[in-house]
């Protein structure tokens, strides 16, 4: 156990601890004053230039250094490490199971990718060609290079009022470098130290910049940045995983019948002509079988050696831009940010499952479609029976054909001008964006291919069999997707008059945006022959017009108030109009006291709202109606032979890991979703050198976009009849508990068939609530010959998190504390700094939460962990800290070399007693950089 679990401070108390220490330690502040002003800026979340950097709203800055010390090699590096990132948005490295393969987004507050908006220079991105869960427009991240960024701006308050739609949860604004000149070379590496192809990245990149925009007139620089992340296989870690998680996911350590050159299954006929053998079970291995792979009279197959534990990416990002000053008040500017991303998913090998039959729901048709594994037939030359037989087999002809390759490519090109004329600060924009994405592989059968290659030999078993005959039955399958967007923007902000404390500030503006949607399965898919894939055909258009305004009010010398209001509008559709009122009282110079309250939309997007409709396969849900019966006859299977072992698996995965198709339709009628948001707080000024902010915030999001949650659908199922249709018992249901009873005598059968299918429309149906506190202790200390030192603290608190209960229409439970909610998040950072050397230090930390995810999650409530023979006292997830160090030194001429070490204590993964976490494989891993400037 770390020694850090035994540090019983919450935030409050740390930062009581540190301001303590800060004022024992510096000398008495100054008397009171005018505050030291900075020079007048733009800050995210405004519209106007500012002389204060600490406004009414709550801003977090992460500046080039921080980055460095983070040991952040990519954009999603640097936005994991925010205190108020919930971790829950989709990453590229599930891509083999997402709809948007080879994107990663950010959420905030736990308000989803919806409800946090990204920023590259002020300014929107273009949304991922795919949208995430085939429903929310979101910005990739991976999308935009890191070695040039300058600073990532984080507003953790609404800005709807600001910035318009999607802005509810916080605003990411990431700021880069504008004015380079000379050329800069960075490459870095990094790799886990116990096992070498753990945590393998590698980045560089190269910035070229000319000009000076005051002396020469002009600056133009381009940016192009490599990332390569490494792969590894699920067998490769195998070794690596401890007892508890092998405990909890058996199938880690099994292989499957599904084999090379495979198993007989079925049952001899009960007419057959030898009475003995009539109605007996057949599992034979088929001839050929290597020794190594014939266990206990079955020939199976290791499938975790062709699936990624972890997927590889590669990227290739840029930007570039120019600056050109027209005269002495104007300069034109012009920016291109661009993308090429690809990303490899190996996923298992495909097998044959004679018998089973698929099921699959076709909503562009509106049919339930339906394929069954064919059999061997009577005659066929793989089969030595004279009558049908399965063959449990594994296609291990080609493993590379069978990857999933998720690939995009993004730009952002736009100019404008920037500068000052009649009073008015003035910036306008015009540009066009967009992001093409496109899933491609080999993995699923072609429902009339596939089974007329097996029944008629054409495919030859056992053996290597062409490229052609596999495309065959596995032809490429997948889906594009298209996002674009052109807009126009303009404002200006300029001073209107005089108040007691000063000048009062307004700004104007004004957007145009034409977007445009486009997903859509390929024709296989869309004609319904590929098995157990759905299909997607959804597009969207809409035209938006947006007028916004903002004032800054000096009511005196303590005292600002800035009211903002912005209208929204989709022409011939929905609108939005969304205020803010925010506060900022100075008693004293050391003391700032602020409060916002604002509301925050977001539009229901194009997928959501357009024509067409999606369905897919959900998997890994718990049936509440078979998952008591599933688990009993896992356990009786598992005393059996090496087959039944097997088996015990699939009878368990049955009831409580089940799979099916689910359905959704755009709809029209939707109206945008609405936030109400509330926060206040204080800067407090402890020294000259150390200060403090504590706020507390509150959103109350209505209208949610969505459908009903299907783990709530399943469990109401005997509330809501219609909604969950069922299929009757199937063939294996009734084998696992014929055979159940042959190994116990007991009576073991599941009451209902599995669940055929869920269908949807989008509609506004919930509600979320989220609350908590945000505090940012820092200091900056000059230390004369000793150099300087940077400090600080940064927690997030979280003190509720409601979720919306359709069925019930009232909210659910409080899910902080719950697993993947933890209450407290805590980064503890120091950074000095002596001439050529910079060294640091960071720690984050994390409260323990239980073990459930939520009420639902009755396997792992503590009823649930005592039915699993788990202790009361592992029923949770016990609390981490992971500390990082950092090393620079720039004594060379040109050159730069760092150091990162993560994990210093090397704190292992916390253990989860349940099925399904995520990999243990925490450990001590090293960065190396080099940075070449000339």
């Amino acid at each position: 156990m770390s020694k850090f679990h035994l540090i019983p401070l919450t935030p409050l108390a740390l930062a009581a601890a540190l301001c303590a220490a800060s004022a024992q330690a510096e000398e008495a502040p100054a008397a009171a004053g005018s505050p030291q002003t900075l020079n007048r800026v733009v800050v995210t979340g405004s519209n106007i230039k500012r002389t204060d950097a600490e406004t009414s709203q709550p801003l977090q800055t992460v500046t080039r250094d921080e980055i460095k010390a983070m040991g952040a090699l990519t954009v999603g590096d640097i936005l994991g490490n925010l205190t108020n990132n919930d971790g829950s948005a989709i990453s590229d490295l599930g891509g083999a199971n997402s709809w948007a393969s080879g994107a990663s987004g950010i959420s905030l507050r736990n308000l989803g990718t919806g409800g946090t908006l990204t920023l590259l220079n002020g300014r929107r991105l273009s949304s991922y060609g795919f949208a995430d869960g085939l429903q929310l427009n979101f910005t990739n991240i991976d999308a935009i290079p890191a070695n040039i960024i300058e600073r990532v701006e984080v507003l953790k308050d609404g800005a709807s009022a600001i910035y318009g739609s999607d802005a509810i949860g916080g605003v990411i604004n990431v700021i880069t470098s504008k004015d380079f000149q000379g050329v800069a070379l960075n490459v870095s590496g990094q790799q886990s130290i116990a096992h070498r192809f753990l945590a393998r990245d590698r980045q560089g990149s190269v910035t070229v910049g000319r000009g000076d925009l005051e002396r020469d007139g002009f600056n133009v620089y381009g940016h192009l940045e490599l990332y390569r992340r490494g792969s590894y296989k699920d067998s490769d870690v195998r070794p690596l995983l401890p007892d508890w998680y092998l405990e909890q996911n058996p199938s880690r350590g099994q292989r499957s019948a599904g084999s090379f050159p495979g198993n007989y299954s079925g049952s001899y006929p009960a007419d057959y002509k030898d009475p003995a053998l009539a109605g007996k079970r057949i599992n034979t291995p088929a001839p050929g079988c290597a020794a190594e792979n014939l266990i206990g009279g079955v020939c199976q197959y290791d499938y975790w050696k062709d699936s990624d534990a972890r997927p590889a990416t590669d990227r290739v990002t840029m930007l570039a831009g120019a600056r050109l000053k027209l005269n002495q008040d104007f300069n034109a500017f012009a920016e291109f940010q661009g993308a090429d991303i690809r990303a490899k998913y190996y996923t298992n090998i495909p097998r044959s499952n004679p018998g089973v039959v698929s099921t699959w729901y076709d909503s562009i048709k509106g049919q339930l479609l339906r394929f069954t594994d064919p059999m061997l037939p009577a005659g066929h030359p793989n089969n030595p029976y004279g009558f049908p037989i399965g063959l449990n087999y594994r296609f291990v002809d080609n493993p590379e054909l069978f990857k999933n390759v998720g690939a995009s490519r993004d730009y952002r090109l736009m100019t404008g001008i920037e500068g000052s004329a009649w009073g008015w600060d003035i910036d306008s924009a015009i540009g066009t964006m967009r992001s093409h994405a496109t899933q491609r592989q080999h993995l699923y059968k072609d429902a009339i291919g596939y089974a007329s290659a097996i029944t008629s030999g054409e495919y030859k078993f056992g053996q290597q069999n062409p490229d052609s005959v596999l495309l065959k039955m596995f032809p490429e399958m997948g889906s594009s997707g298209t996002y674009s967007q052109q807009f126009a923007d303009f404002k200006g902000s300029r001073e209107i008059g005089r108040l007691p404390g000063g000048a009062v500030m307004m700004a104007l503006g004004a957007e145009l945006r034409h977007e445009r949607f486009e997903h859509r399965s390929m024709d296989n898919i869309l004609e319904g022959r590929i098995v157990g894939f759905s299909g997607v055909a959804i597009e969207g258009k809409r035209n938006t017009g947006a007028l916004f305004t903002e004032f800054s009010l000096p009511l005196n010398k303590q005292l600002e108030a800035t009211l903002a209001l912005r209208g929204d509008k989709v022409f011939n559709g929905f609108g939005a109009v969304t205020p803010k009122a925010s506060l900022a009282w100075r008693p004293t110079s050391l003391l700032l006291l602020r409060g916002t309250l604002t509301q925050g939309f977001r539009a229901p997007s194009l997928p959501e709202t357009g024509n067409g409709g999606a369905s897919w396969f959900n998997n890994g849900y718990l049936d509440p109606k078979r998952c008591d019966t599933a688990r009993k006859l896992r356990d009786i299977l598992k005393t059996g032979n090496e087959n039944d072992k097997l088996d015990a698996t699939a009878a368990y995965n049955s009831g409580c890991s089940v799979s099916f198709p689910s359905s959704v339709t755009p709809n029209p009628d939707l109206k945008p979703e609405h936030s109400n948001n509330a926060s206040v707080g204080m800067v407090f000024q402890l020294s000259r050198e150390a200060s403090v902010s504590l706020d507390y915030y509150d959103i109350r999001r209505r209208d949610e976009i969505g459908t009903r949650d299907i783990n709530d659908t399943l469990a109401n199922e005997d509330k809501n009849p219609g909604l969950v249709p069922r299929d009757p018992l199937t063939v294996q249901d009734k084998d696992y508990a014929r055979r159940a009873k042959e190994l116990s005598g007991q009576d073991l059968g599941f009451a209902v068939g599995p669940v055929r299918s869920i269908a949807a429309q989008y509609q506004n149906l919930n509600r979320t609530r989220v609350s908590g506190l945000d505090l940012d202790l820092r200091g900056r200390w000059k230390l004369g010959a000793w150099g300087d030192l940077d400090a600080g603290i940064e927690a997030n608190h979280q003190i509720r998190l409601l979720y919306w209960d359709s069925f019930k229409n009232d909210y659910t439970e409080n899910r902080v504390g719950y697993r993947g909610v933890p209450k407290d998040h805590l980064v503890f950072k120091a950074n000095w700094s002596r001439g050529d050397w910079k060294i640091g230090g960071r720690t984050s930390y994390y409260t323990a939460t239980k073990l459930a995810a939520a009420d639902w999650d009755s396997d792992n409530l503590p009823e649930g962990c005592a039915a699993r023979d788990v202790a009361e006292a592992d029923c949770k997830v016990r609390a981490s800290a992971y500390t990082d160090l950092w090393l620079q030194y720039s004594g060379f001429k040109h050159l730069t070399l760092s150091a990162n070490l993560f994990n210093v204590f090397n704190e292992q993964t916390p253990i989860e007693l349940r099925p399904n976490s995520a990999l243990p494989l925490s450990g001590r891993a090293i960065k190396l950089g080099l940075e070449a400037k000339f």
